[in-house]
C-alpha cells in the first residue's frame, strides 16, 4: 500500500496535485483534514524533551536498587 502526504494550502475548489500521479489507475482513499496550528512550545513533547540533559533519578534509590541487585546475584549458586 502506497501513502502519499501531501500538505497544501487551498485557493480554490480545483485541486492539481502532481504527487498523485503514481496512484492514477487505481483505487484509492482521499481525506481531506484541516492542518492543526500548533503554536511553539504547546507540542505534547515539550516536556520530555525539557528533561533532555537533567539528571532525574534518585541517588539514594538507585544504590538501594544496585545493592539489592548485587546480594541476590552473589547469592546464587555458580
Amino acid at each position: 500500500m502506497t501513502t502519499i502526504h501531501i500538505r497544501k494550502h487551498l485557493n480554490s475548489d480545483t485541486l492539481h496535485l502532481p504527487e498523485l500521479k503514481p496512484l492514477i489507475g487505481k483505487t484509492v482513499e482521499i481525506i481531506a483534514r484541516e492542518a492543526r496550528a500548533t503554536a511553539p512550545g504547546t507540542s505534547p513533547y515539550d516536556a520530555f524533551f525539557a528533561l533532555a540533559g537533567q539528571d532525574v533519578v534518585a541517588a539514594d534509590a538507585y544504590k538501594q536498587l544496585r545493592a539489592a541487585s548485587v546480594l541476590r546475584s552473589s547469592s546464587l549458586p555458580a
